[in-house]
């Protein structure tokens, strides 16, 4: 079975989620990310709120902002919300609430999940990235050569050494072109959401070796 690694940014500290997961024996790290708030197995991107956190991020405008933030980042992400956001402190109509959820899930497609408290969270973490190991995540190197163009320069760029579907998406919305990607250095490569020094050494290596 392979190790499930954690990426909590650092501001999701105070909850006490990142402490519970270590107490879990789930790898787990704190960073400054870019967007979401938990990163699994440098793939799936998360972000958690509260009830009425998710309220308040509507009430000031911030909540579709997020949302881009959240698309731009990952191929692969979803929103836990922790709580009744139909029943919190904030004085909003159901039907804005509602709205909100509907846009979010909707014209955004973005995945929603509902826990109960931290404890349900932290389960559906885990469990998220115990399923990429049973290969729920379709990958696209697997099969027939896609025909689509997008598809196959995605399709390429996973024939590079630790690069995944989320992770190739990631580098053609970063870069723009296969080209481009194809071209980085190493500091232009560690930009991008989920790739480290050592990984980016290694792609470039890779891609610079001699036949």
């Amino acid at each position: 079975m392979d190790e499930l690694k954690i990426v909590a940014d650092y501001r999701e500290f105070p909850s006490g989620i990142p402490t519970m997961l270590l107490e879990n024996n789930i790898e787990t790290s704190l960073e400054n990310l870019k967007a979401g708030d938990y990163f699994i197995n440098g793939e799936i991107l998360v972000e958690r709120k509260t009830a009425e956190d998710f309220v308040q991020s509507l009430i000031s405008n911030r909540l579709f902002p997020q949302c881009e933030k959240l698309k731009r980042a990952s191929a692969v992400h979803f929103i836990i919300i922790e709580g009744n956001p139909y029943k919190t402190n904030h004085k909003i109509r159901h039907e804005a609430v509602k709205g909100a959820l509907l846009s979010v899930s909707v014209a955004w497609q973005i995945p929603v999940l509902f826990s109960k408290d931290k404890t349900e969270t932290i389960e559906i973490l885990i469990k998220t990235g115990k399923q990429m190991f049973i290969d729920k995540i379709p990958k696209l190197r697997k099969g027939h050569k896609p025909k689509n163009p997008k598809n196959q320069q995605l399709y390429l760029l996973q024939g590079l050494p630790k690069i995944g579907p989320a992770l190739a998406h990631r580098l053609l919305l970063h870069f723009g072109s296969l080209l481009k990607t194809m071209k980085a250095t190493e500091k232009q490569l560690v930009k991008v959401n989920g790739i480290g020094k050592t990984k980016a050494h290694e792609i470039v290596g890779f891609i610079n070796r001699k036949f």
